[in-house]
């Protein structure tokens, strides 16, 4: 199927839950978890998940003994299916800082949420009612976050949500104790539309994958391009994992527009650069989401297809930390955007390790002390909103292909990038951040 809209604009239907989802942000009681409105017990919630109430019975003394003041992270992770690489990425960036800093203290612990997530709800029990985890990071996909935001109610682990959509953190889908370290749908696009009118053109075609992810690039893009000055040539949406990009070349073609805006990842993104490389429209411009030409996966199968194409990353010197992370783990991450993440985590859950064992079981005050935590990282300088969505400097980022290896270059850095209150509302919500009155008012600067 495929999605088209001939002028899109801010599309409020994807940043707002179905009925039935929204009220996340409930207090519970102790032992509880939450499931939309409704709490459900420990027992309950172990039997949905298809955890033996025995053998978590079996295995308690055991791990209360073995409970040495240690700070234990719980890992959801797909070990196989298409969001394996980016949870293994998030890993490895975890497990490198704390084998560059040799610091102890910590203990890891992975569950497998299954290639489908079809065993979240069975790794977080483990995890957090088994191990009682102090800091639990969840999988990458949005159906298996939002399970875990479903089943975990407030005070009860620090959870590091990672996937982009705004629904989670911000929006409506927010915990008293959850963070997100990746950027946003929002900031993964919104910043870049001011700078593409000034230097790309004042007519975009947007495409990319028709789903959450996708289109929340596109509407944000859409949105600040629209309220820069900008006009719309067109847009169309294929299904994820699309390789046929026929519709898009034919609509692109007809629409001539001065520039295109792309949000496609993964197994659609080689197939879209190819399609439009030799279109007019490539000419004066391909830009696109981080997610269109990550290092080092897909950016190796690209080649030179990537030449000319200019995107949004907070990520600097990508090549030199993915080598940092081999050399210290041995393990090759297939993308160094996630494996800088995850040293973000580390670096947060390392400040707690000098706290008293009784603090470090309150997740209320791990929040409130996280909340006020600014780190310096792979990425820059990272700091935390009031609804605890990262404060991120964003750059315009090409590669180029020198010889069989590519060079990084930095187009123009765009400086710090707050997000938008999508509902949760500790920041305030309808308020914009700072920058957006600069977004509407482009300088001319080239």
């Amino acid at each position: 199927m495929v999605r088209s809209k001939k002028i899109p604009g801010h599309d409020k239907a994807s940043t707002e839950l179905p009925h039935e989802s929204r009220s996340v942000c409930v207090p519970g009681s102790r032992g509880r978890f939450s499931v939309g409105s409704y709490p459900i017990s420990r027992r309950d919630f172990l039997l949905a998940s298809g955890v033996s109430i025995a053998s978590l019975l079996l295995g308690m003394s055991d791990a209360h003994a073995e409970q040495t003041g240690s700070v234990k992270v719980g890992f959801i992770i797909p070990e196989h299916g298409k969001d394996s690489h980016e949870a293994l990425s998030v890993v490895a960036g975890f497990e490198m800082f704390f084998k560059e800093k040799g610091a102890s203290g910590i203990q890891i612990l992975k569950k497998d949420s299954g290639p489908e997530d079809e065993k979240t709800l069975e790794a977080l029990a483990e995890l957090v009612m088994k191990e009682e985890v102090h800091f639990l990071i969840a999988p990458p996909s949005l159906d298996a976050s939002q399970k875990v935001v479903h089943a975990l109610t407030q005070g009860k682990v620090i959870l590091f949500v990672n996937n982009p959509s705004v629904r989670l953190v911000a929006g409506e889908m927010c915990l008293p104790t959850s963070f997100r370290v990746r950027a946003n749908t929002y900031q993964s696009a919104r910043p870049l539309a001011a700078w593409a009118l000034r230097n790309a053109g004042s007519k975009v075609f947007i495409t990319g994958t028709d789903d959450i992810q996708g289109n929340e690039e596109g509407d944000f893009f859409a949105y600040g391009f629209d309220k820069a000055g900008g006009s719309f040539a067109g847009r169309v949406m294929l299904p994820a994992d699309s390789t046929n990009m026929k519709p898009v070349v034919e609509a692109i073609t007809k629409a001539k527009p001065d520039f295109v805006f792309a949000t496609f990842r993964g197994k659609s993104a080689e197939p879209f650069l190819k399609a439009v490389h030799s279109l007019p429209a490539a000419k004066h411009g391909v830009l696109g989401s981080e997610s269109l030409t990550v290092f080092p996966d897909p950016l190796k199968r690209l080649g030179k297809l990537c030449r000319g194409v200019k995107t949004l990353t907070p990520m600097k010197n990508s090549q030199d930390f993915a080598a940092a992370v081999k050399q210290q783990t041995g393990l090759e991450v297939t993308n160094v955007v996630r494996a800088a993440e995850g040293y973000d985590i580390a670096q947060i859950v390392s400040k707690t390790l000098t706290l008293p064992a009784e603090q470090r079981k309150d997740p209320a005050s791990l929040a409130s002390l996280i909340g006020e935590i600014e780190i310096e990282g792979p990425r820059g300088k990272i700091r935390f909103d009031k609804n605890h969505e990262p404060i991120l400097d964003m750059h315009v980022q090409e590669w180029e292909l020198d010889g069989k290896s590519f060079s990084e270059k930095i187009v123009q850095e765009l400086g710090e990038c707050n997000s938008a209150d999508f509902g949760c509302g500790r920041v305030g919500f309808p308020k914009r951040p700072p920058a957006a009155q600069e977004e509407e008012e482009p300088s001319g600067e080239e």
